[in-house]
């Protein structure tokens, strides 16, 4: 039996461990690293751990894995709602390495462009401040991605203020309300990112729905669990809004 704790604590590392190779380091495989060496090393001294601090690491790793399974049931549920007619798109912003947008960040202006290609009259704004290690802000990278997959520049608007997913939101509803966009939105942003944002809308009395950009299957696992980490933050110190 330690045999097969000392396995799962392996394929923990290796799952958690990839995005390393890609400069990723989040609390997401932070936490997976971190479960991963504690599962080899109760693989390995399992037998010599007294009977009740086994009972407690036991009902530590069962809550865990109930309250993964609990945010990942509304994550999940989220990241599947498709869009009926709205009236205004928002892109979340995310990284940007100097100027040219990160993965995750061109996946969801692609998927952002593909829906504003097949509704030619709703306008877009485009999310996002300038943080570390961007020489542009997300927003004006968003913009300009949009342009060059053939978005017309009239239908674009930029708040270029925010740090964080609520600011994107709140901020977003100050420009939509200052040019007069329509407040039935559209959110567009990675599957795992997809309830948070809609929570946070929801808390912003907007009627709100989402649009999943798709995320790279070995990157899935530590940017799941990392929202997760943050659902819950939300749900008990939620972000001011």
């Amino acid at each position: 039996m330690g045999f097969v704790w000392a396995l799962l604590g392996l394929a923990c590392l290796l799952v958690f461990g990839w995005p390393l190779r890609v400069n990723i380091l989040n609390p997401g495989n932070a936490l997976g690293l971190f479960v991963g060496f504690l599962l080899i090393l109760y693989g390995i001294f399992r037998t010599k751990l007294p009977e009740k601090l086994r009972r407690i690491l036991g009902i530590l790793g069962l809550t865990g894995l109930v309250l993964t399974v609990v945010a990942g049931f509304f994550i999940l549920r989220q990241s599947r709602q498709q869009p009926q007619e709205v009236g205004t798109l928002i892109v979340l912003g995310c990284g940007v390495k100097g100027e040219r947008p990160s993965l995750m960040l061109r996946l969801r202006i692609e998927a952002a462009a593909d829906y504003l290609k097949e509704h030619p009259d709703m306008p877009v704004v485009c999310s996002g401040g300038q943080g570390p290690g961007e020489n542009i802000s997300e927003a004006l990278c968003i913009a300009r991605e949009l342009k060059a997959l053939g978005i017309s520049e009239e239908r674009i608007y930029l708040e270029d203020r925010s740090t964080s997913t609520s600011e994107n939101l709140s901020f977003s509803l100050e420009v939509i309300r200052q040019e007069g966009l329509s407040e039935s939105l559209l959110v567009v942003s990675n599957d795992f990112h997809l309830y948070r944002a809609g929570h946070m809308a929801r808390r912003l009395g907007l009627s709100v729905q989402t649009l999943s950009a798709p995320s790279p299957g070995y990157l899935y696992p530590t940017f799941f669990l990392r929202e997760c980490l943050a659902v819950y933050k939300e749900w008990i110190i939620p972000d001011p809004l």
